[in-house]
């Protein structure tokens, strides 16, 4: 299949928005995306809040077309209820607030639906889409996998990746927290306490988990890549007086 996009026009069409949003709202040095008043506000996509009850638990976002009905619980009864199109629909228990992270990033990946829908529109679905999170223990048929899988989905977790950690705000909080400097990874993706740390530091301020900034600053090329041995002698002191003081 003809791909109308790439991850490098993706990153640059998301981050053109971050800012012109930041402008539209006159941000200066913020280190965090309000992306509930980016998505409601910038794109015009409107978010609710329901319980889902689609046969698949990991089913957490909605993009809704107008057609496709969405199963949701509503004062104890499954209902089957088809909201007005380009309406994001978030499962309700992410509004707790030890759920923030992957709330807004099924947030952002609701507006990147619409995103994709507009600017690769031959290549993404018209139909509603979903954003779900993989559930080991769930057993899923042909259809749910090609769907997670697609490479719709791909495009799409990536522009949300890039509208929640945007390469300007990604550098910005590299500054605060680390003087611009890359973050230490060994071989095999070792990383030292400090550093795991660290990451978590700057996840937090960009109000995404750790996995997800993780992935970013791979996608972004921001590790000092290492040698084990570097670790294993100078950081953990292993390997005997041949090797004390990096010898």
């Amino acid at each position: 299949m003809k791909r109308f996009t790439s991850n490098d026009e993706i990153e640059n069409l998301c981050e053109a928005m971050i800012k012109d949003f930041f402008k539209s709202k006159h941000y200066t040095n913020v280190m965090c995306v309000d992306i509930e008043a980016f998505v409601r506000e910038y794109l015009g996509v409107p978010i609710v809040y329901e319980t889902f009850a689609e046969p698949d638990p990991g089913r957490v976002g909605f993009l809704s077309d107008g057609k496709r009905p969405l199963m949701v619980r509503r004062d104890g009864k499954i209902e089957e209820v088809v909201f007005p199109p380009r309406t994001a629909v978030i499962e309700k228990f992410l509004l707790s607030p030890k759920e923030s992270a992957r709330k807004r990033f099924t947030i952002a990946h609701e507006g990147a639906h619409d995103v994709m829908g507009r600017h690769i529109p031959l290549q993404a679905s018209p139909m509603a889409a979903f954003h779900s999170e993989y559930d080991p223990e769930m057993t899923y048929t042909g259809d749910m996998l090609k769907e997670m899988l697609s490479v719709n989905e791909c495009f799409t977790n990536r522009a949300a990746a890039c509208f929640l950690m945007p390469g300007f705000l990604v550098a910005r909080v590299l500054k605060r927290h680390n003087k611009e400097k890359k973050v230490i990874v060994y071989d095999n993706g070792i990383l030292s306490q400090d550093q795991k740390i660290l990451i978590q530091k700057m996840a937090d301020t960009l109000g995404v988990s750790y996995t997800a900034f993780y992935h970013r600053l791979g996608e972004l090329d921001l590790f000092d890549r290492r040698p084990i041995e570097e670790y294993l002698h100078s950081g953990l002191c292993y390997g005997g007086e041949a090797y004390a003081g990096g010898n």
